[in-house]
């Protein structure tokens, strides 16, 4: 693992050698990865003190074996005094991650816009922090189509502004390694780059599943626009929830959005509600077939003690990284590929244990 600090101060890049303790979290559902790391501080070597100076927010590089994980900046800096030595610690998050936390600059007010394309609007936000923006080709239509007005909250945040006008469109807003700004859709149609099953050295998994965020029935309920838009309803069905059993409805007001139908809307809640459906792989190998194991890939996997029964296939949407002196592991956290693809979900545990042999099905009530 190498960290590079680029510190304003001089003009090379410092790489730091001595850390410990450091946890990298890339995420496909985000503007930006995060890192944090304990490294060796010594106030009384110069480039320590200007690498590790307080307030400069100094851009840093994240690699492992000479691959880039992340692009960012160093935010936060925890010194303590112990007269045993104790290590610095220091955190930070990827480029875009300023979008998280700053408003939207009157610099590019009015906020009211007329005309403008997604790709417009997108361009405006980002130029003031210098963010490179890159389009996928899998949304450049609906980046490029002219949406007549929008006018964000002066109290919004930049990324909930962006957000907002991305799920009506069916877009994901996310980052790349190198900290550019990335609008795009989940590549779910990928070939599966591991299976994992029970038995692998070092690999163990864990499944949940939060029924209390499911529901049965979502009806979305679409106001009339004050322009003559006409107002609609739609009900789609949760195959998590068994709706010939149990009825646990919920109701969601559709208030904007005009590229959205009621259906669509309906959709998005469900793949919503598919979020409280988790497996989380951990494994103590960072590569496969050589290759660091990123968000935005498919695996598949068969694990009867976590109830699935079946080999089935699964969106990764995290990978959180860990190391010390003795060990490095990683933890996929995986979803449905119904959260972000809006295909139609299909339960991945129903009945599926029904085929072992000897089996008997327990007694209700």
């Amino acid at each position: 693992m190498e960290l590079k600090i680029n510190h304003r101060i001089g003009n090379g890049i410092v790489d730091i050698l001595y850390f410990n303790d450091f946890d990298i979290d890339l995420r496909f559902d985000s503007i930006a990865s995060t890192f944090s790391f304990n490294a060796y501080f010594d106030p009384y070597n110069k480039t320590h003190a200007e690498i590790f100076c307080v307030s400069h927010y100094h851009e840093a590089t994240l690699l492992h074996e000479g691959e880039v994980l992340i692009t960012g900046y160093l935010l936060s800096q925890g010194f303590s005094y112990n007269p045993k030595k104790e290590l610095t610690q220091l955190t930070g998050y990827s480029k875009p991650g300023f979008l998280e936390d700053s408003s939207i600059p009157p610099t590019i007010y009015p906020l009211e816009t007329n005309g403008l394309t997604l790709s417009q609007i997108a361009h405006k936000i980002a130029t003031p922090f210098k963010l490179n923006v890159i389009i996928d080709d899998s949304v450049s239509f609906m980046m490029n189509k002219v949406i007549d007005k929008t006018a964000p909250d002066p109290t919004q945040t930049c990324k909930d502004y962006l957000s907002e006008l991305c799920t009506q469109k069916h877009i994901i807003i996310t980052h790349n390694e190198l900290g550019d700004l990335i609008f795009t859709k989940a590549k779910t149609n990928l070939k599966p780059i591991a299976h994992f099953e029970e038995g692998i050295a070092g690999t163990t998994f864990k499944s949940s599943f939060n029924g209390q965020g499911i529901h049965s029935h979502i009806t979305v309920m679409k106001q009339a626009s004050s322009d003559g838009g006409n107002a609609g309803e739609y009900t789609i069905t949760n195959p998590y929830c068994p709706v010939n059993q149990i009825y646990r409805p919920l109701v969601v007001t559709q208030s904007t959005g005009d590229d959205v139908t009621t259906e669509e809307f309906a959709k998005q809640q469900l793949a919503n509600e598919l979020k409280n459906i988790k497996i989380v792989i951990n494994t103590d190998r960072w590569k496969i077939d050589g290759k660091i194991i990123r968000p935005n890939n498919i695996i598949t996997i068969f694990s009867p003690e976590i109830f699935i029964y079946k080999k089935v296939e699964l969106f990764v949407e995290s990978v959180k990284f860990k190391g010390n002196s003795t060990e490095l592991t990683a933890e996929l956290t995986c979803v449905l590929p119904s959260v972000y693809d809006g295909t139609t979900p299909v339960n991945i545990f129903v009945d599926t244990h029904l085929n072992l042999p000897n089996f008997t099905y327990p007694k209700q009530g």
